[in-house]
């Protein structure tokens, strides 16, 4: 009950400083100068870009069912869409992207997928996701370094902290897929925890330490089968690649759509991989706030101080808003159908 509370205050933190967000936005800019310029846009190019959005959210259907199969567990494809629509939805609405993965775990679990398998393969998407941001963002600083570092010092510092912190996550998880002591410890401290705190009672807790050898063997036997198949770890890589390059990509038919091409296709993504680095370091719901301030700021070097704020906007509303309420609706859709599946069992 605490848990969902904390939600319900992350989701109500998210539309309180998104309404800040835009206040503040149309206090200082005006609809009608956005309006005029969506007029002028190339509406294919629009079409693009939310035709990126939906490929986004294909792959990382995919990638689920994927890894699902190779671990012999069947699910069904709106299963693995709703599964990786209700991460996107809660990264959104909790701090730094916090309630995502225990959310989607616990949804995985409704569905009596075993948690060793579910927690392997939400831990190697997270590690998948983060790598590709890593080695995509670590790219555009070698090759183009003027265009990454010209964006003023602050914008820098959180761009390499965003890095930093992206490399830490990515070898914790690492270790906690493919240790064979670290993840036992941490339950066993989380045990000791709760145990402490009167949560967890004598009795229940010997039991809970027999069951975890089991879950624990079962859980190493998935790490050992993802070493044992690299394979199966390079075609989930390209996926997550492809997803992320498809999302950065809405900035490129954005900035199409305005009718300018003097920077190419890989400078526009490069940018947008270092908005995300920066956003990245950010405790906002979303990069909410940050995100807008960020994006603007990149925007007035590729557009221009007359097309800054529209596309910001189009390209804020398209790649995060439309992707939050597009989710948002897969997410209640499956709630309420597999909450009907679980009372007619």
């Amino acid at each position: 009950m605490k848990r969902i509370k904390r939600y319900f205050l992350s989701i109500g933190l998210f539309f309180i400083l998104f309404g800040i967000t835009f206040y503040y936005i149309f206090s200082k800019y005006s609809l009608t100068e956005f309006y005029l310029s969506f007029q002028k846009c190339n509406h294919f190019f629009i079409l693009g870009a939310f035709f990126c959005v939906l490929l986004y959210l294909l792959l990382g259907a995919i990638f689920t069912k994927k890894m699902f199969q190779a671990f012999q567990t069947s699910i069904t494809w709106f299963q693995s869409l709703s599964y990786n629509c209700i991460e996107i939805y809660f990264s959104a609405v909790t701090p730094s992207s916090t309630g995502g993965q225990p959310v989607e775990a616990y949804y995985m679990g409704r569905d009596k997928i075993p948690y060793q398998k579910s927690t392997v393969v939400i831990l190697l998407n997270t590690i998948l996701y983060k790598l590709a941001i890593v080695i995509l963002g670590l790219i555009g600083m070698i090759f183009v370094p003027k265009l990454i570092f010209q964006n003023g010092w602050f914008f820098t510092f959180l761009m390499l902290l965003g890095l930093f912190i992206n490399i830490v996550v990515i070898v914790f998880f690492t270790c906690l897929i493919y240790s064979k002591t670290l993840p036992q410890k941490m339950l066993k401290i989380g045990m000791n925890l709760l145990s402490f705190l009167h949560l967890l009672k004598g009795e229940e807790k010997k039991k809970k330490e027999e069951n975890m050898n089991t879950i624990m063997k079962d859980y190493q036997n998935c790490a050992e089968f993802t070493q044992n198949h690299p394979k199966i770890i390079l075609k989930s890589f390209g996926y997550i690649l492809l997803q992320r390059i498809c999302l950065f990509g809405v900035s490129y038919f954005i900035y199409r759509a305005f009718g300018l091409n003097d920077y190419n296709f890989f400078a526009i993504l490069f940018l947008q991989i270092a908005i995300t680095q920066a956003t990245d370091c950010v405790p906002f719901p979303g990069g909410v706030m940050a995100g807008e301030t960020l994006t603007y700021q990149i925007t007035s070097i590729l557009y221009g101080t007359e097309l800054a704020f529209s596309s910001m906007l189009l390209l804020r509303g398209i790649s995060f808003y439309f992707l939050v309420f597009l989710s948002s609706l897969f997410f209640v859709i499956y709630h309420f159908k597999s909450s009907r599946k679980r009372k007619e069992l």
